[in-house]
């Protein structure tokens, strides 16, 4: 299994006509949700509410695959307000004190760490300080272990300003979280976030070390980078008529993962050879092509993108 700790709320998406349509929402929970559609067993540990979205958060979660390994507790659900621009692209405003996902503690998180744990994935809010501590030493944990970490480091600004967290002690605990990873996900603007300037396949090279051997950057419709210590491969994307783009780098890294995983090439380094990362990169396009075409964020099935 999977284990997968992070934000967990619901989106209130703008609709044509003014009003908000409630749709359960969060990166590492959609990517929960997304992982388990493409048929790998995902773990969410996080907490969630017994409010009434936290039961629409639970639902979904089930309804798609994955499993619940946190308890439900009594503080209430975090909300995003999502507003979208002409081309889909979504704008967040989030409301992030008392909830419930952020009630997760270290032990109740690694009490999830098994043999069988195939990886340990975080990301989004769950890097913003203090809450990027518990990420942190669980990756540690993990690691020590044998269990691979990924992260999405998705980095949202506004977020941490809300939460007067500077900017420079927020891109401090991205980095060290991605100095834990063994893969990365970043976008562009991530980069950006995290001081790095130039070309972004080039940028991203400086966050390769020991630990970290794969780093994937995310262009949107510019198509995307993969890159490790002896390969640089690049894959563009389809054109698709875009609903919105809510959930896309979710669905892009958790098809990544399950083309790795499938095609058992995620935890041997050594089978991970450029047409086997290549075929998981084109995968990963699909995966995220296919859920911009709908509203929120609508994970596709590994039969919906699976390509032989």
């Amino acid at each position: 299994m999977f284990i997968i700790a992070g934000e967990a709320l619901v989106d209130f998406i703008a609709a044509e006509d003014g009003r908000y349509r409630p749709i359960a929402g969060g990166a590492p929970y959609n990517f929960a949700r997304a992982l388990a559609l493409q048929g790998v067993a995902a773990g969410y540990a996080n907490p969630l509410s017994t409010d009434h979205f936290g039961g629409l958060l639970n639902a979904s979660l089930l309804s798609s695959g994955a499993a619940h390994l946190g308890p439900m507790i009594g503080k209430p659900t975090s909300l995003a307000i999502v507003s979208k621009s002409a081309d889909g692209q979504p704008s967040y405003q989030f409301y992030r004190d008392g909830i419930a996902d952020r009630a997760l503690t270290l032990q109740q998180l690694t009490g999830h760490f098994e043999a069988a744990t195939r990886g340990f994935h975080s990301g989004g809010l769950a890097l913003v300080p203090p809450d990027h501590t518990t990420i942190i030493q669980a990756q540690k944990i993990a690691r020590a272990k044998g269990i691979l970490c990924t992260l999405d480091v998705n980095m949202r600004m506004q977020v941490a300003s809300s939460m007067s967290v500077a900017p420079g002690e927020y891109r401090d605990a991205a980095r060290a979280a991605i100095a834990g990873a063994d893969m990365v996900k970043v976008s562009d603007e991530d980069l950006q976030h995290l001081g790095f300037t130039g070309a972004p396949n080039e940028a991203a090279r400086a966050l390769l070390n020991e630990t970290c051997q794969l780093v994937i950057v995310t262009l949107g419709v510019n198509g995307a980078w993969l890159l490790s210590e002896t390969d640089d491969i690049f894959c563009a994307v389809d054109t698709v008529t875009v609903v919105d783009t809510v959930g896309a780098g979710d669905c892009f890294f958790a098809g990544f993962i399950a083309s790795l995983i499938r095609g058992d090439a995620f935890q041997t380094s050594h089978a991970r050879t450029p047409p086997v990362l290549a075929r998981a990169l084109r995968h990963a396009t699909r995966c995220a092509a296919i859920n911009i075409t709908r509203e929120g964020c609508q994970p596709p099935t590994w039969t919906e993108t699976f390509v032989k």
